[in-house]
């Protein structure tokens, strides 16, 4: 649950931030889309958030409810953005847009959006503790792309959820299917390139994926 400052507590809004630690500082719509594919189920405490953690020379942050998953990971230290130490942090925090953010940086216990020029404003949060699921384990090494004629089936709500996130960041509104077989995840990538820091970044394709199961087809076998 999220708390609430009074007066007393903090003598301006930046009050906290200014005594606390660094954790991170991350691009803001990221995190905004994440937060759309946590569970939703208080009882799954972990999955409920976003996770950010470092892996090799990368950032990762990625988020799941148990059916699907969607993870965006980009170089470490570049353009500003970093990570101190490995975090699971509430999703409901950006369920909500903020308006003109573009960063997020969180502190020990307060997380503060801002643009380029001004701080806009703050959450008190608290760190989901416990060991997060491994996200890079879940995710195939490779595809074939070599469908042979085989039908895949999705459930559409979780198609369609992406894709109205990628229609808010990608000026081609296209999305790419990955596969193998009907019995191994399908990884669903898409460009974000509106409103993308890493634009400028030599070799760098700022990507979003989302990894989902297909389905059973119940209507395959009937005649």
């Amino acid at each position: 649950m999220s708390q609430t400052l009074t007066t007393n507590q903090v003598s301006s809004p930046y009050a906290m931030y200014e005594k606390e630690n660094k954790v991170a500082l991350l691009p803001y719509e990221v995190l905004r889309v994440a937060s759309q594919f946590v569970s939703k189920d208080e009882s799954k405490h972990l999955i409920t958030g976003i996770h950010i953690r470092v892996d090799k020379n990368q950032i990762l942050i990625g988020s799941t409810d148990g059916h699907r998953m969607f993870y965006f990971q980009f170089p470490i230290n570049v353009l500003g953005f970093e990570l101190k130490k490995d975090i699971t942090i509430p999703g409901y925090i950006f369920k909500t847009q903020v308006k003109n953010a573009t960063k997020v940086l969180i502190t020990d216990d307060l997380i503060t959006f801002q643009n380029e020029e001004i701080k806009l404003s703050s959450v008190p949060y608290r760190e989901l503790v416990g060991t997060y699921p491994n996200i890079l384990q879940l995710i195939p090494e490779k595809f074939t792309n070599d469908f042979k004629g085989k039908e895949f089936t999705f459930n559409c709500d979780y198609v369609g959820q992406f894709c109205n996130q990628v229609k808010k960041l990608s000026s081609n509104k296209g999305i790419t299917f990955n596969g193998n077989t009907s019995k191994t995840p399908f990884i669903i990538t898409a460009k974000w390139d509106i409103k993308n820091p890493f634009e400028d970044l030599e070799g760098f394709e700022a990507k979003l994926n989302y990894l989902i199961m297909p389905i059973v087809n119940l209507n395959r076998n009937k005649k």
